[in-house]
């Protein structure tokens, strides 16, 4: 069908199921079953009109209810000008049975066909929830109109918008793979559901590989010249449209066609992509060669030098993601060499540190008595550089994990505020935190976990009232779809996207392998809600340690990391805010994730693990340390030194003396030995990676990676 609609109003159906007192027994339900006839519905009753949901040209969409599954579905069917066309019919029969044997997950699935009440043949699917990509679109461009946006940004931004049109490429790839070319691929017919779902609509153009329609269906805008002249259905076809959509994503403009003639023999069309087309929808913000290479050569108007395969292309746009060579845009020779060299820096530095002493051994031999200095301070230049370069791989892959949260922190705060603004009546559940301390009071549902003090909830939040409000008179908010929200961040990976994760979701703050402890909110108010609930006692340090650590969010608008403290569990946390402002820029209040501080730092604890010759610290902006010892992270303050760390004191004068040699490595006395001291800073953190090793040890130790 076309001209749908893109969106759903929430309120249309919604209903919240609250559980009190006993839940049902197996035998309750037994009973009750055994007492029920249930009796198997025909086609035409067995699915209950709600409304009308989308209308075209030819047919009409409605939302109905599934009396024997109890769940909303989606109804198709032709409208009262062609419900009685023979022709129409037959297209439509031929449109459903397409689609219901196609497979995949980027496939809306087919329930049922039948006839409705009425006569007239009805297909009933899935009812998806969600907007079109032309509205996504369409979303980017209202955003980026009412902010500023640099060119880093909008990289990052495009990258993410790429991920989804690979989920698209894959879709077309497995049709072309059963002999189907869509036909009509173009934004509005690409659904994007809730949790970063993908769907590919209206197969009514749809046709078998090969075949000669006596009439061109789909978008004009979206076909290839060839299949205008000779009419024959290939996958160039939906390869051209591909080309075209992903014009739109990159640059957020339409891009056109330029025709002659009518749709016959002598029609002449040709992309309008000139330099001058190759602009971003803000024309400040740069497009990169690389990606403008790819469309082209998507959207050729010679068929043979355009992608044969999706595939071909898809492999393009993820080779652009990588920063790897594209085939569209073949490197150069130095453009080889250099990213052959950066891809294995490691091993370009360990290889030229090889070929150097394999150089200086023949040295030795030949002027051993002259040149001994010479080869001993070479030696150690290259045990500094080694041991620099470890220093800088564990910073980098430290750093990664507080991007990564940052990015996570970001899109929390994005959804928060987005769900905050808009008018939408669904609220999340939530109890105060005096509730969830009785278990009389608190919600159903609670459950322990070695990372929690107290019992939690993965279905509700918990909600703490100020004790005074900072603003007479304001009121208190409540977020709407907080869990759903939070959810949504614990599934999210930075480097796939990959939402559609099919594990249990309520389960992944338990995993091991997850950093997030809890999400949480601090209104301007002073109105606190967090997830997951549980009771939090707030006369302990590490609950004023979460909430009280601030900055000046009116002046500094940025992501804030706190101290690390500790836990009540006896592990050690760090959490970061990002402040919360209107398009009026009025300051609504501020998101946070805490963190679990050893997961963060696992890569300096496996180090110490392989390679305990190595002292690792890390210099927080607070005035407070962490040192890494025996595969744990333990705090340095002014009050407290472990066994065997430095004080904080010390460690303060070893990066002073750092900063005056401008973070080159540097040696000094260290209990009354000589040590080498390497140190870096990790940005996003705003801290410094000290590394430290004895010149005793360092003299034999080749600081291999062995982790």
């Amino acid at each position: 069908m076309s001209n749908k609609k893109d969106t759903l109003n929430s309120h249309d159906l919604d209903a919240t199921l609250v559980l009190t007192g006993r839940h049902n027994t197996d035998h309750d339900v037994m009973s009750k079953l055994e007492q029920e006839q249930i009796n198997a519905p025909e086609f035409a009753s067995r699915f209950q009109f709600i409304c009308n949901y989308a209308a075209g040209g030819v047919g009409v969409v409605s939302k109905a209810k599934d009396v024997v599954f109890d769940r909303v579905v989606a109804v198709k069917a032709l409208n009262d000008t062609l419900k009685d066309d023979p022709r129409a019919i037959g297209s439509f029969l031929y449109e459903s049975r397409l689609n219901a044997n196609l497979d995949h997950p980027s496939i809306v699935p087919v329930y049922a066909l039948g006839k409705g009440r009425d006569g007239r043949w009805e297909c009933v699917t899935k009812f998806i929830h969600g907007s079109s990509l032309n509205a996504f679109i369409d979303r980017i461009r209202e955003k980026y109109d009412s902010r500023k946006i640099n060119n880093l940004q909008e990289h990052r931004a495009l990258v993410s918008r790429l991920e989804y049109f690979l989920k698209i490429c894959e879709a077309v790839e497995y049709c072309h793979s059963m002999k189907i070319v869509h036909g009509d691929l173009k934004p509005d017919n690409i659904l994007m559901g809730k949790f970063g779902e993908l769907y590919l609509m209206d197969w009514g153009c749809a046709k078998e590989t090969g075949s000669k329609p006596d009439q061109i269906s789909g978008t004009p805008n979206y076909l290839p010249p060839e299949y205008l002249r000779e009419k024959t259905v290939t996958p160039q076809i939906d390869i051209f449209a591909l080309g075209m959509i992903l014009f739109e994503m990159t640059t957020l403009r339409r891009g056109k066609q330029e025709c002659s003639g009518k749709q016959s023999d002598d029609c002449t069309c040709r992309v309008v992509f000139d330099p001058k087309n190759y602009v971003h929808y803000q024309t400040k913000l740069k497009i990169s060669p690389r990606i403008k290479a790819v469309i082209y050569k998507a959207v050729n108007p010679d068929p043979a030098e355009r992608y044969q395969t999706v595939g071909e292309l898809s492999a393009d746009v993820r080779h652009f993601i990588y920063d790897e060579e594209v085939s569209a845009a073949p490197d150069n020779l130095i453009q080889k060499l250099f990213r052959k060299i950066y891809r294995n820096r490691m091993k370009t530095v360990l290889i030229t540190g090889g070929i150097f002493l394999l150089l200086s051994a023949g040295l030795f031999f030949s002027y051993y008595r002259a040149n001994r200095a010479e080869q001993r301070h070479s030696a150690d230049t290259m045990r500094r550089l080694t041991l620099q370069t470890y220093t800088d791989y564990l910073a980098t892959n430290l750093e990664k994990r507080f991007l990564t949260t940052q990015a996570q922190l970001l899109l929390f705060a994005d959804n928060l505020l987005e769900d905050t603004l808009e008018n939408n009546p669904r609220t999340s559940r939530f109890y105060d935190s005096a509730l969830y301390r009785n278990p009389r009071t608190s919600p159903p549902g609670m459950i322990r976990s070695a990372y929690y003090p107290n019992p939690i909830n993965l279905s509700h939040m918990v909600r703490t009232l100020p004790d005074q409000q900072k603003e007479p008179g304001m009121k208190l908010r409540d977020p709407k779809e907080y869990v759903y929200i939070c959810n949504k961040i614990l599934l999210y990976d930075l480097f796939s996207h990959n939402t559609n994760d099919t594990r249990d979701i309520h389960n992944e703050l338990l995993s091991k392998e997850n950093r997030i402890q809890r999400l949480y909110i601090k209104w301007a108010d002073g109105t606190r809600y967090s997830y997951p609930g549980t009771y939090d006692d707030p006369a302990t340090s590490a609950y004023r340690n979460r909430w009280d650590q601030e900055i000046n969010f009116g002046v500094n608008r940025k992501i804030f990391w706190s101290a690390p403290y500790r836990g009540v569990t006896g592990t050690h946390r760090i959490a970061c805010r990002y402040p919360l402002f209107t398009p009026q820029n009025k300051f609504l209040g501020l998101a946070g994730i805490e963190t679990r501080l050893e997961k963060m730092l696992e890569p300096l604890i496996l180090a110490n693990q392989a390679d305990p010759v190595h002292e690792l610290y890390l210099l927080t902006g607070h005035g407070t340390a962490l040192y890494i010892a025996h595969g744990k992270v333990e705090l340095i303050d002014k009050q407290n030194t472990p066994a065997n760390a430095l004080s904080l004191p010390e460690l303060d004068q070893l990066h002073a003396k750092l900063k005056a040699n401008n973070m080159r490595q540097i040696e000094n006395i260290i209990r009354n030995e000589p040590y080498y001291i390497s140190g870096i800073h990790i940005p996003a953190l705003d801290a410094v990676l000290l590394q430290m090793i004895s010149a005793a040890a360092m003299e034999n130790h080749n600081h291999e990676l062995k982790f």
